[in-house]
């Protein structure tokens, strides 16, 4: 999840087709051991299970948001409600 969450800011951050956004999406891939073409393989892998793909999705944001010190909303209950 870490190079999912990495590559997610980097496109954030660099846009999808810039040259700098390519540079480090390369030294994200390079950190954690993947290969482009790896990388897309085990994301796509995860695109196919919807059971595991929201999951991990929330995950993904829940961290990024973690990340940028945006706080994680906890629904209130009223009192009499279950």
């Amino acid at each position: 999840m870490a190079a999912f969450v990495e590559m997610r800011v980097v496109e954030q951050l660099y846009g999808g087709d810039s040259p700098m956004g390519r540079l480090v999406r390369r030294e994200v891939l390079k950190k954690y051991g993947y290969t482009r073409e790896e990388f897309l393989k085990a994301t796509d892998k995860l695109l196919e299970d919807e059971k595991r793909w929201m999951p991990f999705q929330l995950a993904v944001s829940e961290r990024i948001d973690s990340l940028l010190g945006i706080p994680k909303v906890v629904p209130v209950q009223k009192k009499g409600r279950k």
